[in-house]
Protein backbone atom coordinates (compact mmCIF):
# COMPACT_ATOMS: atom_id res chain seq x y z
CA UNK A 1 0.00 0.00 0.00
CA UNK A 2 2.73 2.36 0.80
CA UNK A 3 4.50 1.96 -2.38
CA UNK A 4 1.39 2.63 -3.88
CA UNK A 5 1.07 6.04 -2.87
CA UNK A 6 4.78 6.56 -3.09
CA UNK A 7 4.48 5.61 -7.10
CA UNK A 8 1.13 7.93 -6.69
CA UNK A 9 3.26 11.05 -5.29
CA UNK A 10 6.41 10.44 -7.67
CA UNK A 11 3.66 11.07 -10.88
CA UNK A 12 2.35 13.98 -9.14
CA UNK A 13 5.35 15.42 -8.10
CA UNK A 14 7.22 14.76 -12.48
CA UNK A 15 4.14 16.57 -13.27
CA UNK A 16 4.12 19.68 -10.97
CA UNK A 17 7.72 19.81 -10.18
CA UNK A 18 8.82 21.89 -13.78
CA UNK A 19 5.73 24.58 -13.01
CA UNK A 20 6.26 25.00 -9.75
CA UNK A 21 10.04 25.45 -10.37
CA UNK A 22 9.40 27.97 -13.28
CA UNK A 23 7.01 29.89 -11.14
CA UNK A 24 9.49 30.19 -8.09
CA UNK A 25 12.31 31.16 -10.08
CA UNK A 26 10.00 34.54 -11.85
CA UNK A 27 10.41 37.99 -10.80
CA UNK A 28 6.87 38.13 -10.02
CA UNK A 29 7.31 35.45 -6.98
CA UNK A 30 10.56 37.62 -5.89
CA UNK A 31 8.36 40.55 -5.57
CA UNK A 32 5.79 38.76 -3.73
CA UNK A 33 7.87 36.96 -1.23
CA UNK A 34 9.95 40.75 -0.88
CA UNK A 35 6.62 42.41 -0.26
CA UNK A 36 5.09 39.44 2.06
CA UNK A 37 8.00 39.58 3.95
CA UNK A 38 7.83 43.94 4.45
CA UNK A 39 4.59 43.32 5.65
CA UNK A 40 5.33 40.28 7.70
CA UNK A 41 7.80 42.63 9.90
CA UNK A 42 5.59 45.73 9.78
CA UNK A 43 3.01 43.50 11.14
CA UNK A 44 5.58 41.97 14.01
CA UNK A 45 6.91 45.46 14.92
CA UNK A 46 3.59 46.76 15.52
CA UNK A 47 2.46 43.71 17.35
CA UNK A 48 5.60 44.14 19.96
CA UNK A 49 5.16 48.04 20.65
CA UNK A 50 0.73 46.98 20.95
CA UNK A 51 1.93 44.36 23.52
CA UNK A 52 5.19 46.11 24.92
CA UNK A 53 2.38 49.06 25.42
CA UNK A 54 -0.02 47.02 27.05
CA UNK A 55 2.30 45.07 29.44
CA UNK A 56 3.60 48.33 30.25
CA UNK A 57 0.01 49.96 31.35
CA UNK A 58 -0.29 46.56 33.79
CA UNK A 59 3.66 47.47 35.14
CA UNK A 60 4.78 43.77 33.51
CA UNK A 61 8.04 43.48 32.42
CA UNK A 62 8.02 43.28 28.32
CA UNK A 63 10.81 41.19 25.92
CA UNK A 64 12.70 44.40 25.47
CA UNK A 65 12.91 44.73 29.44
CA UNK A 66 14.15 41.03 29.81
CA UNK A 67 16.93 41.63 27.13
CA UNK A 68 17.78 44.69 28.68
CA UNK A 69 18.55 43.08 31.80
CA UNK A 70 20.06 40.32 30.44
CA UNK A 71 22.47 42.33 28.67
CA UNK A 72 23.35 44.29 32.43
CA UNK A 73 24.02 41.01 33.97
CA UNK A 74 26.09 39.98 31.32
CA UNK A 75 28.71 42.80 31.77
CA UNK A 76 28.36 42.09 35.55
CA UNK A 77 29.22 39.16 34.94
CA UNK A 78 32.44 39.39 32.77
CA UNK A 79 32.99 42.61 35.93
CA UNK A 80 32.99 40.31 38.30
CA UNK A 81 35.29 37.16 36.35
CA UNK A 82 37.73 39.74 35.60
CA UNK A 83 37.81 40.95 39.37
CA UNK A 84 38.14 37.04 40.06
CA UNK A 85 40.77 36.68 38.43
CA UNK A 86 42.70 39.68 39.07
CA UNK A 87 42.01 38.44 42.90
CA UNK A 88 43.36 35.04 41.91
CA UNK A 89 46.58 36.49 40.43
CA UNK A 90 46.98 38.64 43.76
CA UNK A 91 46.93 35.83 45.70
CA UNK A 92 49.38 33.96 43.64
CA UNK A 93 51.72 36.97 43.48
CA UNK A 94 51.85 37.02 46.91
CA UNK A 95 52.56 33.37 47.28
CA UNK A 96 50.30 32.19 50.52
CA UNK A 97 48.08 29.26 51.09
CA UNK A 98 45.01 31.35 51.73
CA UNK A 99 43.17 31.30 48.67
CA UNK A 100 40.08 33.13 47.71
CA UNK A 101 36.54 31.09 47.71
CA UNK A 102 35.58 29.99 44.72
CA UNK A 103 32.11 28.71 45.05
CA UNK A 104 32.56 25.59 42.88
CA UNK A 105 32.98 28.21 39.76
CA UNK A 106 36.63 27.65 38.74
CA UNK A 107 39.43 26.61 40.36
CA UNK A 108 42.45 29.25 41.58
CA UNK A 109 45.97 29.11 40.39
CA UNK A 110 48.47 27.00 41.68
CA UNK A 111 49.26 27.13 45.11
CA UNK A 112 53.26 27.66 45.92
CA UNK A 113 54.12 25.09 48.82
CA UNK A 114 55.08 26.55 51.79
CA UNK A 115 55.40 25.76 55.74
CA UNK A 116 51.72 25.52 57.17
CA UNK A 117 51.09 28.23 59.65
CA UNK A 118 50.21 27.37 63.42
CA UNK A 119 45.89 28.20 63.54
CA UNK A 120 45.14 30.67 65.86
CA UNK A 121 43.09 30.02 68.19
CA UNK A 122 39.41 31.63 68.51
CA UNK A 123 38.23 33.25 71.84
CA UNK A 124 34.64 33.19 72.65
CA UNK A 125 33.36 36.69 73.19
CA UNK A 126 30.30 36.66 76.06
CA UNK A 127 27.91 38.70 75.37
CA UNK A 128 25.39 38.97 78.93
CA UNK A 129 22.10 40.37 78.47
CA UNK A 130 20.58 43.39 80.54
Amino acid sequence: MAKQWREIYDEWEKAVAPGLQQFTASDGFRDFMAASAKVTSAFTAEFERASRRWLHFWNLPAATDVRKLRQQVAAVDRELKGLKNLVFEVVAAEGTDAAPATNGQSKPAAKKTTAKKPAARKTAVAVEAS
